[in-house]
C-alpha cells in the first residue's frame, strides 16, 4: 500500500478477520490429518494500528502512517473468539422479501448522504422506511437523522407508486371448468395498497380481478382485451400504466369443420353388345 493510499475502516477489519480464518481452517486440516489429540487455536489478538484518519461520504477511511510520523491516532483492536449463535443474534438481519428494494432505489429523492443517515438509523430497506409511516415514526426518523420531513415524505410516495415489470399469459388453474380461457398474470411492486382493490383497465375498460397481491394480480380479460394500455390504480391518483401484446395468446372461436359426406364409389357399367 503506498502512503497516500487509504481504505474504509470496515475493510481493514474484514481483511485480518478473513485472515485469522484462513489460519484457524488450516490448523484444524493439520489436526484432522495428523489425528493430533491436543493442538493450538488462536483466541485473542491484541493490534495498534497507527494511521491517519479521514472522514469522506459518510466513511471512515484510514491510510497507515509512515515510520516516524507522530501526528498519527492509534486503533487499539482486539479480536476474540465468538461462536456462530452469538455472531447471528447480533448481526443485523437480512431482508427475507426478494423483492425488498435497497434504499439505493430512491437515490432521485435522496442522496447519498442522506440514505447513508438513515443505515445509521436502521433504516435499510424501503419497506423498512415504509413500516415507519405506517407507525407514524416519520417525524422521529427526521429528528434523528436532521433529514427534513417533507423530503422523507417525497421519498415515500416515490416508493410507494405502483409498478408493473411482467404482463404474461397463464394457463387457467386444474380446478377450472373445461375449455375455461386462458388468464392473464401482472407482476410488479405496489399493485394493491393496504385492503383496497385496485382498479385495473385493459384499452380503459375495465378487467375483471381473479387475484390480487401487492406483487401480483390474475386477470380475465376480454376477447379483444389482449393488447393495449394496462393501467392500475392502486389508489387515487396513485396509478401506472404500460402497453402491452399478448394477441398472438388471445382465445379464438375455432371454425366448425364441415363433415366429409362418405364417399359413394359409382362402378363402372359394361358396354350391352347388341346383336344383328
Amino acid at each position: 500500500m503506498t502512503r497516500d493510499a487509504t481504505l474504509r475502516l470496515e475493510d481493514f477489519i474484514q481483511a485480518v478477520q478473513s485472515q485469522l480464518d484462513n489460519a484457524q481452517a488450516a490448523m484444524a486440516i493439520k489436526a484432522r490429518n495428523l489425528n493430533l489429540p491436543l493442538t493450538f487455536a488462536i483466541k485473542d489478538i491484541n493490534l495498534d494500528l497507527r494511521a491517519h484518519v479521514e472522514f469522506a461520504d459518510s466513511e471512515i477511511r484510514i491510510r497507515p502512517a509512515a515510520a516516524g510520523e507522530k501526528e498519527a491516532s492509534v486503533f487499539h483492536l482486539v479480536f476474540t473468539a465468538i461462536t456462530r449463535p452469538a455472531i447471528e443474534e447480533n448481526a443485523i438481519a437480512l431482508a427475507d422479501d426478494p423483492d425488498d428494494q435497497p434504499l439505493d432505489e430512491l437515490e432521485a429523492e435522496l442522496t447519498s448522504e442522506e440514505r447513508k443517515r438513515l443505515e445509521w438509523a436502521g433504516v435499510r430497506t424501503v419497506k423498512q422506511l415504509q413500516d415507519a409511516r405506517e407507525r407514524g415514526a416519520v417525524h422521529t426518523i427526521g429528528r434523528v437523522t436532521n433529514l427534513p420531513v417533507e423530503r422523507l415524505r417525497k421519498a415515500l410516495e416515490r416508493a410507494s407508486e405502483p409498478l408493473v415489470q411482467r404482463v404474461e399469459p397463464v394457463r387457467p388453474e386444474l380446478d377450472a371448468s373445461p375449455g375455461a380461457p386462458p388468464l392473464i398474470r401482472v407482476t410488479g411492486r405496489n399493485l394493491v395498497r393496504g385492503n383496497m382493490l385496485p382498479q385495473v383497465k385493459i384499452g380503459r375498460r375495465p378487467v375483471s380481478i381473479l387475484k390480487s397481491s401487492p406483487n401480483e394480480l390474475l386477470l380475465a380479460p376480454g376477447d379483444d382485451q389482449w393488447a393495449g394500455e394496462l393501467a392500475v390504480e392502486a389508489a387515487p391518483l396513485l396509478g401506472t400504466a404500460m402497453s402491452f401484446d399478448l394477441s398472438a395468446f388471445a382465445p379464438q372461436d375455432r371454425p366448425i369443420e364441415p363433415i366429409a359426406a362418405p364417399a359413394i364409389g359409382i362402378a363402372a357399367i359394361p358396354p350391352v353388345e347388341t346383336r344383328q
